[in-house]
């Protein structure tokens, strides 16, 4: 008798500690889970920017003294003792030369005429600012005052030659040149802009939703509507500019200064008149 009674209790027991467990259960089921937002679609944008300048044309002085007429099929000599006259430039004078119909030679007793290249100079000058040509591109005012000039290094380059008769030794031409490396460099600078957009608020808005969402904050909230998850906020990141082309610090100003003395001795030779 004793026995049944206590298989009796303990099956009691076993239904009431089922049925609270299953009003537990249902009772989280029940309760209003906070929803994850939908998360906004992001983009990266690419801009390139053009930076450009005022330029200068080269200033040139040119005088041909009368005096020996340089005539067709005459001589010349290249004398460079006082400067580092490259192959390259060597062979530009030599083509120009050769255009107009005068002959170059070695030994400067053959010559009748002695080409005396005095200068090859440079020297450093103010620092330019270029200012952003294509600012339509941006639609942030912002952005457009914070890029608005790009500040470069500037190298003044110049070049001076004499035309000597050979057996007079009379001056029969001179001419200098110079410009800076702003105004010999054409093509504008080019620099890349990248924006990309974030969630800067991603990870707080996850734990959000998962601490309202966890058993304990189910259970203690019971029917009570959901809190709502925060929204998502949404920046721009903007990258450091990245050059794509052109010239703009000191290493780069000075590697166009071997073009910049081909440029301007190329100049002065074909100022000398031929008849």
């Amino acid at each position: 008798m004793m026995k049944n009674s206590l298989a009796l209790a303990l099956l009691g027991s076993a239904i009431l500690l089922s049925g609270c467990s299953s009003l537990q259960t249902t009772s989280l089921q029940q309760a209003q889970r906070v929803a994850m937002p939908t998360k906004p679609s992001l983009s990266e944008r690419t801009y390139v920017l053009e930076y450009q300048v005022d330029h200068q044309q080269p200033r040139v002085k040119s005088v041909q003294l009368p005096a020996h007429p340089v005539k067709r099929g005459q001589s010349v000599v290249i004398e460079s003792e006082q400067v580092a006259l490259t192959e390259r430039l060597r062979d530009r004078l030599v083509a120009i030369f050769n255009d107009k119909s005068l002959t170059v030679v070695s030994d400067a007793k053959q010559a009748d005429y002695i080409l005396s290249i005095n200068q090859l100079d440079i020297s450093e000058a103010d620092k330019v600012d270029y200012r952003l040509s294509n600012s339509h591109i941006l639609s942030d005012t912002s952005l457009i005052e914070e890029f608005a000039v790009r500040q470069c290094s500037n190298i003044s380059g110049s070049v001076s030659m004499k035309l000597f008769h050979r057996a007079s030794k009379d001056v029969v031409w001179f001419a200098k040149s110079s410009i800076d490396t702003a105004s010999f460099q054409r093509n504008p600078l080019r620099y890349q802009l990248t924006i990309s957009d974030y969630i800067d608020n991603l990870e707080q808005v996850q734990e959000f939703v998962q601490t309202h969402n966890s058993p304990g904050a189910l259970a203690e909230r019971g029917d009570k509507p959901a809190p709502k998850a925060p929204s998502y906020q949404v920046l721009s990141k903007i990258s450091a500019l990245e050059k794509v082309a052109g010239s703009c610090n000191d290493t780069e100003v000075s590697a166009l200064v071997p073009d910049l003395h081909y440029y301007l001795s190329g100049i002065l030779l074909e100022k000398i008149n031929i008849n």
